[in-house]
């Protein structure tokens, strides 16, 4: 499976930057700086419309600033690949597909901060932008009012949500301003029906592995 080999992939990425690490100038685990981007490989698990949840391969920008040696903020954007379900029998075919992105604002408090590998807890909030679209035939065994047999479907929708956001990381420091950072970050959506706070079931768990640049 694509997804799998990726994975494999970082976490070979992740052990030969830990083994480096040990071997970096021991200044590395200091703040270079006040300004920081970063790019991710992100796994999405979609627990919004799909059983199972996945995953699908994502991609992710996130740019931030650091406020003191310990607290952060910012700003990350993940755009994943379709979920798709298909469904087929004799006369009746659908195919649904969903992916949700994200826009998230986050804090971040640093501990280890004098390590080279850090850990950094995250919180805050993220617009979720939901997209489905279905498309698909059905054929009647008698003819509909219109005297037809065969009716094709192509319906799109797309919905806002706003979701908390909580996060961990674990920055590794390769040098001064490079850092090889695994992730995870959980989306819980608020408001998925008007009126309701917290609706059961409504989230997306990604695991994430990024490149980032301090400044």
């Amino acid at each position: 499976m694509r997804v799998l080999r990726i994975v494999g992939i970082g976490v070979g990425v992740v052990m030969t930057a830990i083994c480096s690490s040990a071997r970096a100038d021991a200044q590395t685990s200091a703040p270079a700086g006040r300004v920081f981007i970063e790019a991710a490989a992100v796994a999405d698990y979609d627990r919004t419309d799909f059983e199972p949840t996945g995953p699908a391969l994502a991609g992710g920008l996130g740019i931030g600033t650091r406020l003191g040696r310990r607290d952060s903020v910012r700003f990350e954007f993940d755009v994943p690949g379709e979920h798709v379900d298909r469904y087929r029998q004799q006369g009746l075919e659908h195919r649904f597909a969903s992916k949700t992105t994200a826009f998230a604002f986050l804090f971040g408090r640093g501990f280890r901060t004098d390590k080279k590998v850090g850990l950094v807890a995250l919180a805050g909030v993220s617009a979720l932008t939901h997209r489905t679209h279905v498309t698909g035939f059905i054929d009647f065994e008698r003819p509909d009012a219109n005297g037809s047999r065969h009716l094709d479907f192509d319906e799109h929708d797309v919905e806002q949500w706003v979701a908390l956001t909580a996060g961990i990381e674990a920055p590794i420091a390769i040098t001064r301003h490079l850092r090889v950072v695994p992730q995870l970050r959980t989306h819980q959506v608020a408001n998925a029906e008007l009126g309701e706070l917290f609706p059961s079931g409504k989230s997306a768990i990604r695991p994430r592995l990024s490149l980032r640049w301090e400044f």
